[in-house]
Parts: C-alpha cells; structure tokens; sequence
C-alpha cells in the first residue's frame, strides 16, 4: 500500500510539474521584437545633404521598349535615367497613364479606330439597341462629352516615374544599363499596389478643407535603410508633402512589404545598409472630391 501511494503521489506531482511548465513556457519565453520600422524626420539643415546625390543619384525608371526606328545611335552623352537597358530616342515622351504596364502598340494599326469615333459608334450602336427594346420610350443618354471630360482628369499618382518629359502616348526615355534594375523592379512590384491602397485608405478618411487652395501634387521624398538581406530597418522623410496623411503612406508600404528579396550585396554601403531614395507622388484635387461628395 505504501508502495502504491508512493508511485500516485510521483506521478500526480509529475504531471502537475508538466501542466506548469507548458503554461508557463510562453510567459518565459523570448518574445519576437514587433514588427514595425523607424520612421524619422530628417533635420532640415541634413535634407539637401541627403539629396545630393552620390553618383548624382540618377533616376531608376522601368524599362519600356521603344521601336528601332525612334531610337538614336552612336550618343554616348550621359542620360539622366537609369533603366535595365542602354538606349537613346529621338524625343523623350512618358505614357500618360503610368501603370504597371509596358508599350503594348506605339503606332495604331489602319484597322483601329481613333478613340473619340469608337466611343461615338458605340454609343451610336447602344442607342438603336436601347431605342428597339424600350418599351416605354426613353431615349438613350450620349455620353461621349462625359467620357472626354474624364479623360481630362489630373494624371494617376505614380512610384519613381515622375519625369520631366512632354507625355505622350507611350514611353521612350533616353536610359543608361543599371547593373541592379532588377533588384528595383523587385521592389516596384512589391511596392507599388500596397502603396496605392495606402493612398486610397487616406483619402477616405481625409478633410478636403484641410488641404492648401491651389494645391493638387504632393510630392514625400523618404530615404529607406535595407539590411544585406532586405529587410527595411528605418524610413527617413527627407521631404514632407504638406499632408501628414500622404507622407506616411510610403514607408507603411514597406512596412507592409517587410522585406524586399535578394538584394544585390554590392548594394551594401560602409554603414551596413542599402539606402533607397525613393519620391512618392500624389495627385490629388480636393475640391474636385469635395464637389463630388456634394453632387
């Protein structure tokens, strides 16, 4: 009998010192360090230092293919941008709309119908079909002028392609080979959309009656540190846009990112970071959104 209580009174403790210790096994231990970014706010007098640029900090743009017969050889003169490729074009122009998308037709085919008369056909096609089925006799509403007016509205915000070049309707820029335009367009793709939703979730919660009259381009110039493995360590606003709401979309899409992979080790400077420069761009009307709010 003692024997017996012996082994339940072992067993009972034993278990009990189990229980403990898996409940107290994630109170002992090390907790992970949150996941977030130091943001700080360069000191004014440091700012344009910190823009001056270390091989004049040459624009990295997405590379856009340009047809033979628009490009120029034999120009060995230095271009201000940097792409995946060498090139030179008789003109510089930017595509109006500067997605994430590359030139897909330069020159329209005889086939293809200049915009304003495709969306007049269109209409013209919709009305006899509406005017056969409506029973009641509505006519059909041409919206042709409304289409044109939306064409006209400001240009899309944009990451990095802010250029001073005349827009045009695709893109041919005078380029020299970027040894890591890779790693950079990585990062575009990374970027670019969470970026974007941050910009969206800030207009919603915007007062238009805040922004400055006369004021529609806001333009964030923030400097991102990188470990040698790419995870984003700090953000330096160099340049505020003058709303607070925009100037911190940036770095909290690289916070969203995390890490941006495979970072080119000769990108590692004698501090131990990666420094990306990196300007974010937002066109943004307030009282065209006010107006709309009220119609």
């Amino acid at each position: 009998m003692p024997v017996i209580r012996a082994i339940l009174f072992s067993s009972g403790f034993h278990i009990l010192a189990i229980i403990c210790l898996v409940w107290l096994a994630p109170l002992l231990a090390p907790k992970a360090p949150p996941e977030t970014i130091q943001v700080e706010l360069y000191p004014e007098g440091r700012i344009l230092e910190a823009l001056l640029p270390a091989e004049k900090k040459r624009q990295v743009v997405r590379q856009a293919l340009v047809p033979e017969k628009l490009k120029v050889k034999d120009d060995e003169t230095l271009a201000k941008l940097l792409s995946a490729e060498k090139q030179r074009v008789r003109e510089q122009t930017q595509a109006s709309e500067t997605g994430m998308t590359a030139n897909r037709a330069n020159t329209a085919s005889p086939s293809q119908e200049k915009p304003d008369q495709a969306v007049t056909e269109k209409t013209k096609r919709a009305a006899d079909k509406n005017t056969e089925r409506d029973p009641d006799g509505y006519k059909p509403v041409d919206i042709t002028d409304d289409l044109r007016q939306m064409n006209q509205l400001e240009g899309m915000s944009t990451v990095g392609d802010r250029l001073e070049v005349k827009v045009g309707s695709f893109t041919a820029l005078n380029t020299d080979r970027h040894l890591f335009y890779s790693f950079y367009s990585r990062m575009e793709e990374l970027i670019r959309y969470r970026w974007e939703t941050r910009v969206m979730q800030a207009m919603e919660t915007l007062n238009p009656a805040l922004a400055p009259r006369g004021t529609t381009s806001w333009e964030t110039q923030v400097e991102f540190l990188l470990d040698k493995h790419g995870n984003v360590q700090k953000a330096k606003i160099m340049k505020l846009s003058g709303m607070p709401s925009f100037d911190l979309t940036g770095p909290a899409a690289f916070k969203d990112a995390r890490v941006i992979p495979n970072p080119p080790p000769e990108m590692v400077q004698e501090d131990g970071f990666i420094h990306i420069n990196i300007a974010f761009t937002v066109n943004y009307n307030p009282k065209w959104f006010a107006r709309s709010e009220d119609n």
